[in-house]
């Protein structure tokens, strides 16, 4: 059996700020006795409270009855589990759906102007099973699967609130709210004997507002930059990437080079596929596969070679254009292959006289770790040549000095 969550320091510094930040639809996750619901209450039409413990909602609806509130129901459910069960028409038993305002807001696509959360943040100690206060092994867990979807259940201009204790490590819950593209602030905090209370009010970015309206969904970052922030998001069913610029960073006007660079080279099937952007951010179709390196390590012969040519082909082509792409002598984290390889990263493109985009990978083949590698895969490179066959197609960028490198591949 579940236990549940007395009312402590943290629920009655939560409940101020309710009282404070309600309004309109209300939901309140993780209700344990009630206490946020019944404060919201006050000034909320209407109040959801839910909860995966039964005896919650049997004493958090106890609770409400005793102080005669009317504008709030308690279902029994984990995080927004009840609303999933909703969107896909599965059945479940409540005696609240006999009222008609209530279901009727259910069967709509529900939104929030305030989402209430207190979670379980205390880091799991051994032997002990008590899910109204454990969040997981580091604490933070449950909050995360929290975040991962409660931007689908709020309102465009809507508010979350959280309460969690520096046990559960602050800057790892920035890093979170970050991570899923939420913009905050804290608006309280309480210093304890053993830690600290920390309340903070979230909102949608402005990123994420507009992603939303797009009909992205579970967007989340998965990639830092020196310069960018990458999102991976789902759009109809297709993985796609968000790139948009670091608030710290202080390069201008990086984000407007890389979407007009990537204009250009889709004409020529370079790149990845660029689906959509705007003031600071732009979108392309995910790309499957691994950087460079563990390409190489991970296939054989026969597919390295052929990705290699394929590369050089690729970068002729933006020599030939006169657009230097730059960083292709350590191209790491700029080629990704499945079954073809795709560049990413245009952000430093420039036009130039001389490009040096072929002759920047040549450098990469010689390096020494890539030397290595590629001995190990059987593919030996005579350096002299090399570096006399890069120095001529430097001279002459032509298609004939590129087979020329071409024909030391073996």
């Amino acid at each position: 059996m579940l236990e549940v969550y007395e009312p402590m320091e943290d629920s009655f510094m939560l409940s101020g700020q309710v009282k404070k930040h309600s309004k309109g639809f209300v939901l309140d996750v993780g209700t344990g006795s009630g206490i946020q619901a019944i404060a919201a209450s006050e000034k909320a039409k209407l109040v959801i409270g839910v909860d995966i413990s039964r005896d919650a909602i049997k004493l958090a609806t106890e609770n409400a009855i005793k102080q005669n509130v009317k504008n709030i129901c308690f279902f029994e459910s984990s995080l927004f589990d009840l609303f999933k069960r909703i969107e896909t028409k599965k059945q479940f038993k409540n005696k609240h759906l006999k009222n008609k305002k209530i279901q009727n807001f259910l069967e709509k696509k529900i939104l929030f102007d305030l989402i209430i959360f207190n979670p379980p943040y205390l880091p799991q100690d051994k032997g002990i099973d008590d899910k109204s206060i454990y969040g997981g092994k580091k604490g933070y867990e449950t909050l995360n699967n929290f975040l991962f979807q409660a931007s689908y259940y709020l309102k465009e201009n809507g508010r979350i609130l959280i309460v969690f204790s520096s046990l559960t490590k602050k800057e790892k819950v920035d890093e979170l709210l970050g991570d899923y593209c939420f913009e905050f602030k804290q608006i309280d905090e309480k210093k304890l004997f053993f830690e600290t209370l920390f309340v903070y009010l979230i909102k949608k970015s402005s990123l994420l507002k507009t992603l939303e309206k797009k009909g992205l969904k579970n967007i989340k970052k998965f990639a830092r930059g020196n310069r960018g922030l990458l999102y991976k998001a789902d759009l109809k069913k297709k993985k796609i990437v968000i790139k948009t610029k670091k608030p710290e960073s202080k390069a201008r006007g990086r984000i407007a080079n890389e979407i007009q660079w990537i204009r250009v080279l889709n004409r020529h099937n370079i790149g990845p596929k660029l689906l959509f952007s705007g003031r600071d951010y732009f979108a392309y179709e995910f790309v499957k596969g691994d950087f460079i390196i563990e390409f190489i390590k991970n296939n054989n012969k026969e597919n390295i070679i052929k990705t290699i040519k394929n590369i050089f082909n690729q970068l002729y082509i933006m020599d030939s254009l006169k657009v230097d792409k730059e960083e292709m002598h350590r191209p790491l984290k700029h080629i990704i292959t499945e079954k073809k390889p795709v560049l990413i990263d245009f952000e430093r493109c420039k036009i130039t006289e001389k490009p040096k985009n072929v002759t920047q990978f040549c450098q990469f083949l010689m390096s020494k770790g890539t030397e290595i590698l590629l001995k190990q895969k059987c593919i030996r490179l005579n350096k002299d040549k090399i570096i006399n066959l890069a120095k001529a197609y430097k001279k002459e960028q032509t298609k004939e000095n590129l087979n020329k490198i071409f024909s030391i591949l073996n």
